[in-house]
């Protein structure tokens, strides 16, 4: 399971976790992995991302929550969510999103942003509290006006636990389905990309255990470390990034992580100058 919380992020699940997901077929010469195949080249055959505008799917948003931060893990208290919805104060301030499988249409996870103003009142953002003063305005090496803080990113415990009995997902053999897996995170990173680009945001924040920051610059995703550790559920790293030179990077470590998370360039195209208005206008 990977989760991030109050802008803390976690990974539960680790790579020897996936392995066990689903049985590995032997290792005989006929049955040995192709190590070409990522299983990224199925994602967007398998998994589908969108913003939660409607006030059910914000609902599902939050329904995935409580499973993840009051079942799967004592984060929250399900007593303080007895209606089975997770929420918080950020929620008024943020913009969520929900990722599923096409297949089945079940919500399997959700991300959200939470947004430095909203109706032009400017709010703080959860890692204020975590990393202090040097997170502030006077102090942050990026723009406050313009940075979201990426929060509640959830994935159903379950889900990992799935053998695909129907879809496009039916036909991979063990190998690709463990691979695919590995990648699943990136469909809410693709979401975090197109609310950006809806919400005319050009760099994120947020507070992630280290595991995660691992497993994402596996991905080619690299974000800043924004002073020490600090103690939030665990071990955790503040840190942040400019979007745009993360997503240039993508491009040039994984152009095949990049392909999925800015759906091959139209979420944020790679351009030397490419304002914040006219990408609103292509996601809008």
């Amino acid at each position: 399971m990977t989760h991030l919380t109050s802008g803390s992020a976690m990974v539960r699940t680790s790579d020897r976790g996936l392995a066990t997901a689903t049985p590995l077929t032997p290792k005989t010469p006929e049955h040995q992995p192709d190590i070409s195949v990522t299983g990224i080249e199925h994602y967007k055959s398998i998994f589908a991302s969108s913003i939660a505008d409607r006030t059910e799917e914000r609902v599902d948003c939050f329904r995935i929550r409580y499973q993840v931060y009051c079942i799967d893990n004592a984060f929250e208290d399900p007593e303080d969510n007895p209606d089975g919805l997770e929420t918080d104060s950020y929620d008024s301030h943020s913009v969520h999103s929900l990722l599923t499988q096409r297949s089945t249409g079940n919500t399997i996870g959700t991300v959200r942003l939470v947004l430095p103003s909203r109706s032009g009142e400017k709010r703080v953002l959860p890692m204020r509290q975590l990393a202090g003063d040097i997170a502030s305005d006077a102090q942050a090496p990026f723009p406050i006006e313009r940075t979201a803080e990426i929060s509640r990113f959830s994935i159903a415990k379950s889900f990992r636990q799935h053998t695909p009995d129907q879809g496009v997902e039916a036909t991979l053999t063990p190998e690709e389905w463990r691979k695919l897996l590995f990648h699943l995170p990136l469909g809410l990173i693709r979401s975090c990309v197109e609310m950006s680009a809806r919400e005319g945001i050009t760099h994120w924040a947020a507070v992630m255990e280290p595991a995660l920051l691992r497993l994402l610059t596996r991905l080619g995703i690299h974000f800043n470390p924004l002073g020490p550790l600090v103690d939030h559920h665990g071990r955790r790293q503040p840190c942040w990034a400019d979007l745009d030179a993360l997503l240039r990077r993508v491009y040039a470590e994984r152009p095949d992580v990049w392909d999925v998370i800015t759906d091959s360039g139209r979420l944020w195209p790679l351009t030397v100058e490419h304002p914040v208005a006219v990408r609103r206008a292509r996601v809008g």
